[in-house]
């Protein structure tokens, strides 16, 4: 939905002024929310569990000059067609530091470790005949078919949990390599014939899709978007998103206040928190909670109705654990890389280089691994100088700098689905045992309890996610209990009342038993 069409009816349904609002959680969420309910006249307060603003946008800075070089412990990329987020980047007057994200599989100077054998992406084709004997030794497929499912392979097996690499390699083995080979895959091979365009492949062939698992089929979306070619980032860091919301909202953000405990009534909501370690109570008019599902769970909650537990219980986290290394200098730019990433396998997975320039006199950043599902646990489960040197270790075989004495100077990593106040790195809707997760029915409020975030969406673990999801809430929270206004006061367009008609009929079949 237009971001600015969403406002407008917010600004339409707004015909009660002066509501009070309580916000739990001082992420993108609550603060985009603080923002404009604060520019509609409301009053509005936040209440933060953690010690610091922005959930998980975190911009970790090796030094406190202000130039020193950074790496991104949370959101580190904005897809160019996610309108809502880069709504607020422009509003923040940071329009000025987008530029381009150079993504996994984009830089072909970057290296792959396939079970120790080291090379570069562009030569990568020149070795899958060895790496995937269970593909190459089928002589009922074409050299071509063999040479996409490799690929389409690497790609998943870069990017995807542990869970979805079984779900392939299952399906290439059973039925989608005879699906491949009834397809003209030509069109989707390079100039070269060596390297495939999987977003165009899964865009025109949805027949392909629908014969993947549904996991699969799913988290294809996912993989997509990650390796697409117009993906943004802030220079400077996300954090200075978060940074400018918190300049542009007057309401009180207090942190180091956890919530215990929920009761929704009928015509208000109470909190309990912790201040001081002391349990406080504060009778709330609407509260709207963006806090993730996986903290909710350990509260003690009352009033809610039993679909909405469930959903608070049954929503799928996936962990995610990230590792960055400040570097004296980088290196890796003499071997011809200048962004995007490398396989680096073996439980690391993917290790990028940034695509911004630092100051050579304060050294760089790479961020040595981003890992999700069972690689993310396996990572979060080792202490902090086991995981740091396990990854050096490793990212090592790829990049034997790192074991030179002073090269790596410090380290910086949080294990996502450990840490305590999120307990998990991103909502999945690609769960094997739980695929029928619904952010429609998470979003769905509990009389004036009403809530946002990524896991209220059908974009998760984006940063979009967690806005549209706010919009809507907002829209919700200023209409709640107002009159009819007549609808010749205000008139919508042909296309802003189809998207108005399509979201309450969501929200209807959101609240169907």
């Amino acid at each position: 939905m237009d971001t600015k069409f969403m406002l407008e009816m917010a600004q339409f349904a707004n015909k009660e002024q002066g509501k009070k609002i309580t916000i739990l959680g001082a992420g993108i969420a609550g603060l985009v929310a603080a923002y404009e309910l604060e520019k509609m006249g409301h009053s509005v307060e936040i209440i933060e569990a953690s010690p610091r603003v922005g959930g998980r946008v975190w911009t970790h800075r090796f030094g406190d000059q202000a130039d020193a070089p950074y790496a991104e412990l949370g959101a580190m990329r904005i897809p160019s067609s996610h309108q809502h987020t880069l709504h607020y980047v422009k509003k923040m007057g940071l329009s000025d530091k987008l530029c381009k994200f150079v993504t996994v599989f984009e830089e072909e100077n970057a290296f792959m470790n396939m079970s120790g054998n080291i090379f570069r992406m562009k030569d990568a084709a020149n070795f899958f005949n060895s790496r995937y004997p269970e593909i190459f030794n089928n002589d009922k497929y074409s050299p071509q078919t063999k040479l996409f499912a490799a690929w389409l392979k690497t790609i998943v097996n870069t990017i995807s949990p542990g869970s979805l690499r079984d779900s392939l390699d299952e399906d290439l083995r059973t039925h989608l390599m005879d699906e491949l080979e009834r397809l003209d895959l030509t069109p989707y091979f390079n100039a070269n014939a060596e390297t495939i365009n999987l977003q165009a492949f899964v865009q025109e062939n949805p027949g392909f899709r629908a014969r993947c698992s549904k996991a699969l089929d799913m988290f294809l979306t996912d993989i997509v978007v990650e390796t697409s070619d117009d993906l943004l980032q802030i220079k400077g860091g996300t954090q200075l998103l978060i940074d400018r919301l918190v300049q542009s909202i007057k309401a009180p953000i207090t942190c180091n206040q956890p919530v215990v405990a929920i009761r929704v009534r009928p015509n208000y909501t109470e909190i309990d928190y912790l201040e001081n370690g002391v349990k406080q109570t504060r009778r709330c008019d609407y509260v709207l909670c963006t806090i993730p599902f996986s903290v909710m769970r350990k509260m003690e909650l009352e009033g809610f109705d039993a679909r909405k537990i469930d959903s608070i219980n049954n929503t799928v986290y996936c962990p995610a654990t990230k590792v960055a290394f400040h570097t004296k200098e980088n290196f890796w730019a003499e071997q011809g890389i200048r962004g995007g990433a490398s396989f680096s396998g073996a439980g690391v997975r993917q290790t990028y280089y940034p695509s911004v320039k630092f100051n050579p006199e304060r050294g760089s950043v790479m961020l040595a691994s981003y890992t999700i599902g069972d690689d993310a646990d396996r990572l979060g489960n080792m202490s902090e100088q086991e995981r740091h040197t396990y990854v050096q270790n490793v990212v090592g075989n790829v990049h034997p700098e790192l074991q030179q004495a002073g090269m790596i100077q410090d380290v910086a990593s949080i294990a996502w689905g450990n840490y305590e106040w999120s307990a998990g790195g991103c909502t999945v809707h690609w769960d094997e045992e739980n695929h029928t997760t619904n952010y429609l029915e998470a979003a769905r409020p509990q009389n004036t309890l009403f809530f946002a975030g990524e896991h209220c969406s059908k974009y998760p673990a984006w940063l979009q996610g967690s806005i549209e999801s706010t919009l809507e809430a907002v829209y919700d929270i200023v209409s709640h209990e107002n009159a009819c206004v007549p609808a010749t006061t205000y008139s919508f367009s042909k296309k802003q009342n189809a998207t108005l008609t399509q979201r309450n009929q969501n929200r209807q079949l959101a609240s169907v038993a």
